[in-house]
């Protein structure tokens, strides 16, 4: 679990550097656009939470009935 908030933490410092620079560059004149305005930090999954766990049931089943 510390791994996964270690790395959480980590991602969240990376991406506040990266905006801080564009912003930087951009008010310089160096840069058109902010790295803030380049990702896309939109969720991709539109899966509900029901079809998301029923989808994890159906693999835990496919991975047990391999071995």
């Amino acid at each position: 679990m510390r791994y996964v908030e270690s790395q959480c933490i980590r991602e969240y410092k990376d991406s506040a550097y990266r905006i801080y620079i564009t912003d930087a560059l951009k008010v310089l004149g160096r840069l058109n656009m902010r790295y803030y305005d380049m990702v896309d930090l939109t969720p991709k999954d539109t899966r509900t939470s029901e079809e998301v766990v029923g989808h994890i049931s159906y693999m835990l089943d496919k991975l047990g009935k391999e071995n």
